[in-house]
């Protein structure tokens, strides 16, 4: 069965619905079964653009998402704002989880915030609890279009978008319904049968860098309860930069961490304390160690968890940060979002794990159990990513989907 995939756009000047077209014409060519709507204007524009009207509940419907907005002030058109807000009776009940999604948006100035708009989408993705997945770092048609890794950026042409960026658009449709195929496997209504390469334990790779007892804790919960799950996890330390002060009692320091472990694995967790409103500098470095084309952490699920000195000290802004150096890696973003109740009982942070110094210097009970959840959780998303889609043939493209401009 094809995946089932929703590309719901809002356009004024027919840019963002050229180039939403051309992902849903990119992701049938991949398999998958689309539809295209659109979002409409506060006041009904009377049908300007013949695609059916975006509800809420085709996000219910869709396994994959891609959402597309024209960038005003930074952020997504005021229409298409209100129609992601629609969606939070859904959201409260725990219905937008694990969905694949990915976004593109268009803007006048080519610096004039269209990363911060991309950036934003991503932010409620985290909150319905999605797979975040950018562009693929690797793919030429990402570098010809600009080369942002949080989905498409484009100009802003009356309708009209370039041959790089048409192209982009295309090849977004199409790793979404690659990654959306992957994550969502059925086969005759049931789960698809594992490929042969992948009868073996899952992997997960744990790397840390921490001068205390929480942040190493907290990747101890995530790594353990990965290996209940039959995980084969490596908890790996980063030691640049003078990490090695782990406190005895906790056993032996884990082996440092290489790019080999991030390649041997199917899923990676990084954790680190919070400096300045970011994560460490010597995981950071580490991670940037990881960059290329293709990198080791390419189309595999990654995810972070924070220490921080006080309750509001940079938690959300560097798992954040984090979230935006692991998609230029071609990594998929799975943060825990709200799918557990353990999440908000440690402090509701749907980005990661995250949790304040305490006196004793340890991490608290719901934080553990946060941390436990979120390395459950990165393993079977990297459980399901590593398997081979069944091979679905392209559909149909009605003639309205890519359609002239207006």
């Amino acid at each position: 069965m094809s995946p089932k995939i929703a590309v719901v756009y809002h356009s004024r000047r027919g840019t963002v619905r050229t180039l939403a077209a051309l992902a849903a014409h990119g992701a049938r060519e991949a398999g998958a079964d689309v539809r295209l709507l659109r979002v409409p204007e506060e006041t009904e524009d009377h049908g300007q653009w013949p695609e059916g009207i975006a509800e809420p509940e085709d996000v219910l419907r869709a396994e994959g998402l891609l959402l597309a907005a024209p960038t005003y002030y930074g952020m997504v058109s005021s229409p298409f704002k209100r129609f992601l807000e629609s969606t939070s009776p859904l959201w409260g009940q725990g219905l937008l989880a694990d969905r694949v999604a990915t976004c593109l948006t268009v803007s006048t100035q080519r610096h004039g915030g269209r990363e911060a708009t991309l950036t934003s989408l991503h932010h409620t993705l985290c909150h319905w609890g999605c797979w975040v997945a950018g562009s693929d770092p690797a793919d030429p048609s990402t570098l010809a279009a600009g080369g942002t890794a949080y989905g498409l950026a484009a100009d802003n042409t009356q309708g009209r978008p370039t041959p790089a960026e048409r192209a982009a658009a295309r090849a977004l449709g199409r790793r979404l319904a690659d990654l959306t195929a992957r994550a969502h496997p059925r086969q005759n209504g049931a789960p698809a049968p594992v490929a042969v390469s992948s009868r073996r334990s899952v992997r997960l790779v744990v790397v840390y860098h921490g001068e205390d007892a929480a942040t190493r804790i907290l990747a101890q919960e995530a790594a353990a309860a990965a290996r209940v799950l039959g995980a084969s996890v490596r908890l790996r330390r980063v030691v640049l930069g003078g990490g090695g002060r782990d406190t005895a009692w906790l056993g032996p320091s884990a082996v440092p961490a290489t790019a080999e472990d991030v390649a041997w694995a199917d899923a990676a967790l990084f954790g680190a304390p919070v400096r300045l409103g970011a994560l460490a500098a010597p995981l950071l470095e580490f991670v940037q160690t990881l960059d290329g084309e293709p990198g080791p952490l390419r189309g595999k699920p990654a995810g972070g968890f924070a220490i921080t000195p006080a309750r509001h000290a940079g938690a959300e802004t560097a798992l954040l940060d984090l979230g935006h150096m692991l998609l230029h890696t071609g990594a998929l973003l799975v943060p825990p979002g709200y799918t557990d109740p353990v999440v908000e009982a440690a402090g509701g942070n749907p980005y990661g794990t995250s949790c304040s110094r305490a006196p004793d210097g340890l991490p608290t009970p719901q934080a553990r159990a946060a941390a436990a959840h979120q390395g459950r959780r990165i393993a079977f998303a990297g459980d399901l990513l590593r398997r081979a889609p069944q091979p679905s043939a392209p559909t149909s493209v009605p003639p309205t989907s890519i359609g002239s401009p207006a």
